[in-house]
């Protein structure tokens, strides 16, 4: 990465749900943006090439922006730069730390970029064009469409940020079945609505036959004028879906490879017994709690008089609102509706006891085979009452569920603890959803429950048969808990070499009045429909087997608590994904190009940081590499900084804590956190002051802290603390929520400690030293976070780091003079480094006595990951 020829090093996120595409530049103007779809059997292959022109006479920067859905895997990346191609090349990741920009939003930038982005991730690409030259770039990404509500949807967010000359998209559909809907509405915005849609007037269907069709989209200049002056920027949609049958589904074959797509029509529902279980804790106070209320009343309404359902709400408590399942009869769900406009917000959350008492409830109702239990679960928090260790709930929620009822979960706005909602939902073969907060949240939560209104078949099973003989390898799942009408299941795997040319598929499954089997015989020599050429689609059913695995496996994965576990599945993923090139959280693409070096930004989307995120309680024993001898080893357990900035860390199982200083100059700004799952970041900014140091410079404090959360921002100064844009004196700070506490102490110094508590496990203290109490010349503030459980293993920051890494005090050396040497060993995500200090005596960061640590040497190679202008950012409010 280094030489003439430097790497591009370009870190993607993977996931998608939401094609979109975003575009723009700084000087050069883009000449053209051409997007091209191929959807062959609903697996959809799209290039995005965006073309840009300098026509100054010096060199420009450039940016490339492409936002795609959290369903899709990036499979090619190139550049052309005045016809000369520069071709990605597909690498593992080094080291799995990578900086994981996005997964949880901050508060700041939260409102802003869930209501652009939903479900999406971003990626960015910054290049310096040559004076007058032009800049091709070409991004390619698939995803299998998924089949909600009877359709699928293909999108393609187009922003480009400027008018565009020549501005395209064109998708082409193949599909072996008969297109019975197709159509484009107008551009969307991200937010859902109950109205009819208009069509999109630009969009030139064309339909070459009854399985086929292409769709062109060509606005003019005036066209993209009468959006805005910044041109388009909206989303658009390809609606359609294919002939059913009540039959086996269709199934493709290339190179021994097979994919089959089974969805069957005219399936009765099966009676389903549901138990809405609802957050009215403090938090859900207003708006939120009003929304829960009207669509909960939504879906009650639309349930068939065989559906039963009940409602319990929980905060401190959890409460039934009925004894018994209810029939969904009018007089019954007209007093559901109003049982939720009465509903008050009020108290904590005991997440642990609402959900075990559902299970409790539920269990108790008398089994019939032909009815499915299901319970629904909302939050818009975490667990603050009662049990509020995410393990412990889970496995008291397995050992409760003894009929394997499955869970939907939905976290409702970015306070709400994700990764337990995803975790229960994995758990329980049910599905987890993200609600965004905002005018449309009603209609998400509907839209959610919609997707699994209507099961029609339990325990699915698959096979693939020659003489009753299993001759299928490498599959992907082949059982499934429920089918839902108006969905799509898909398997695909490799066929065992066959003795004959006839393979038997076989589907079973319980319907409501039966057991159900369908039939399916492939003639391997005659029924060309089933099959696909390998030159006409590139091994598709082979890719598709890859990409289903991929899925599946980090699905596992985030409902895996054993981390050598989970570390085994993120080694399969990578290496399938390296093999078959795809773009993952584990793997990257880098570009050779002849100039200086350039990064991509990656942003991560919170399912791939769960898959990533070992877990925490075995994190220690598993990270260390056996064979070394040491006298004692541990990750951080709390870490500060404050002075000229010097940091101290406590390691457990190390009896002295760890120091080393920073060089910084006032005006900088040290990332201190930054932790993508509990969506937390701390930065420090930098003052100067009129005291020298030995070396006759002068000496730098911290002279302010910014601590941002999905539901809190915190400026704290020496003069003032600001809590999300309202001041508060030192003098009278009390502030309280429902995840966070403020409150100050007064030492006999007459010193000020500031606490912040927050409701996941991570509290910070602040001392305030004053001009007057002090000789440095300069009000300043030390901290300590001196609570790190809630941190998560991906954290980074110059102290979040220290959380998921091994640190080994080796032995201990004296030199001549009699000072003590520690040799010590760095171990982190199959990576290992060294490093030495000295004991020597430093002042505690808050009580401010003098107490022995391991001093390392500003040389903080092998303590530290990266180079220290690593941890500098831009601004205090920098994420």
């Amino acid at each position: 990465m280094a030489y003439q020829e430097l790497h591009y090093s370009i870190l993607m996120l993977v996931f998608l749900f939401m094609q979109i595409v975003y575009v723009q530049t700084q000087n050069p103007s883009i000449q053209s943006m051409h997007i091209k779809s191929d959807i062959t059997h609903r697996f959809a292959t799209t290039l995005v090439s965006s073309k840009v022109v300098s026509s100054v006479e010096t060199p420009v920067e450039s940016s490339f922006h492409v936002v795609i859905p959290d369903s899709a895997f990036i499979t090619e990346f190139l550049i052309e730069i005045n016809d000369q191609v520069y071709p990605g090349e597909f690498k593992k990741k080094g080291r799995v730390k990578e900086k994981y920009e996005s997964g949880k939003k901050s508060w700041q930038n939260a409102q802003q970029l869930t209501e652009k982005f939903r479900y999406t991730s971003r990626f960015s690409f910054d290049i310096n064009v040559p004076a007058k030259s032009r800049v091709t770039f070409n991004l390619t990404y698939q995803e299998l469409l998924q089949r909600v509500n009877g359709r699928y949807q293909h999108k393609i967010y187009v922003d480009p940020g400027q008018i565009v000359e020549d501005l395209t998209v064109d998708i082409v559909i193949s599909e072996s079945r008969n297109i019975t809907k197709l159509l484009v509405p107008r551009l969307r915005n991200n937010t859902l609505s109950n109205k009819d849609e208009e069509l999109n007037t630009l969009a030139v269907i064309d339909r070459p036959t009854s399985k086929s069709a292409t769709i062109h989209f060509a606005p003019t200049a005036d066209d993209q004028k009468q959006m805005s002056d910044q041109g388009i920027s909206g989303l658009f949609v390809v609606e359609y879906d294919v002939q059913r049958k009540f039959d086996a589904g269709e199934v493709m074959i290339s190179d021994g490879y097979f994919m089959h797509q089974f969805s069957p029509e005219s399936l009765k529902p099966i009676p389903k017994d549901v138990l809405f279980i609802l957050d009215v804790s403090s938090s859900m106070y207003g708006t939120e709690i009003r929304q829960q209320s009207n669509a909960i009343d939504t879906i009650i309404q639309d349930f068939d008089n065989f559906d039963r359902f009940n409602i319990m709400e929980f905060s401190t408590n959890a409460t039934l609102w009925q004894p018994k399942i209810l029939n969904a009869r009018n007089k019954n769900k007209l007093k559901a509706r109003q049982y939720l406009k009465e509903m008050q917000a009020n108290g904590y959350s005991d997440i642990n006891i609402a959900i075990l008492k559902g299970l409790e409830f539920l269990n108790n109702i008398s089994k019939h085979d032909n009815r499915m239990k299901m319970l629904v679960f909302l939050t818009d928090g975490q667990a603050s009452k009662g049990e509020q260790d995410r393990s412990k709930i889970i496995s008291n929620i397995d050992e409760k569920n003894t009929e394997r009822i499955p869970i939907f979960s939905l976290a409702f706005g970015d306070e709400a603890d994700y990764e337990l909602v995803q975790k229960v939902a994995v758990k329980t073969n049910g599905l987890a959803r993200k609600i965004f907060k905002g005018h449309d949240a009603s209609l998400q939560i509907k839209q959610f429950f919609d997707e699994v209104s209507s099961p029609s078949l339990r325990n699915v099973t698959f096979k693939y048969l020659q003489k009753n003989t299993d001759k299928v390898e490498k599959a992907t799942k082949l059982n499934f808990g429920t089918f839902y009408n108006d969905q799509e299941i898909i398997t695909a795997g490799k066929l065992f070499s066959v003795d004959g040319d006839i393979i038997d598929v076989l589907i079973s499954g319980l319907g409501v009045d039966r057991p159900l089997e369908l039939a399916l015989e492939i003639d391997l020599q005659n029924q060309i429909h089933y099959t696909a050429k390998p030159s006409d689609n590139d091994k598709i059913t082979e890719r598709i087997w890859a990409y289903l695995t991929i899925k599946q496996l980090f699905e596992k994965a985030i409902g895996e608590n054993n981390s050598a576990e989970k570390m085994k599945l993120n080694h399969m993923v990578k290496q399938l994904s390296l093999k078959y090139k795809f773009v993952t959280p584990l793997t990257t693409i880098v570009v050779t190009l002849p100039e200086k070096r350039h990064h991509g930004l990656l942003e991560e989307n919170e399912d791939a940081l769960l898959a990533l995120a070992l877990h925490q309680s075995e994190k220690r024993k598993e990270s260390v590499p056996k064979g070394i001898k040491r006298k004692a080893d541990g990750s951080s357990t709390e870490g500060g900084g404050g002075g000229d900035p010097h940091f101290m860390l406590r390691i457990k199982g190390i009896e002295y804590p760890i120091c080393f200083d920073v060089d910084a100059v006032e005006g900088d700004v040290i990332k201190i956190l930054k932790d993508p799952l509990s969506g937390m970041t701390i930065n420090a900014g930098i003052i100067g002051s009129r005291r020298r140091n030995r070396f006759r410079k002068y000496k730098t404090f911290i002279g302010e802290i910014f601590v941002m959360t999905p539901y809190v921002q915190i400026h704290i100064k020496p003069n003032q603390v600001i809590v999300n844009g309202s001041p508060i004196s030192w003098n009278n700070i009390a502030y309280a929520s429902e995840l966070v506490r403020i409150h100050i102490n007064k030492t006999v110094h007459h010193e000020e400690k500031l606490f912040l508590h927050f409701g996941n496990d991570i509290s910070v203290v602040i001392r305030r030293l004053m001009n007057d109490t002090d000789s440095q010349g300069v009000d300043y503030l030390n901290f300590n976070i001196d609570k790190e459980t809630g941190v998560s293993y991906i954290a980074d920051g110059i102290l979040g780091q220290f959380v998921h890494k091994t640190i080994s005090l080796l032995r201990i050396s004296v030199d001549k003079h009699g000072r003590k040497h520690g040799h010590f060993s760095e171990f982190n995500n199959l990576h290992r480094s060294h490093f030495k200090a000295i004991l020597h005596q430093k002042p505690d960061i808050i009580s401010g006595e003098k107490l022995w640590c391991w001093n390392v040497h500003k040389k903080t190679k092998g303590l530290l990951n990266d180079n220290l202008q690593e941890y500098f950012v831009s601004d205090l409010t920098s994420v």
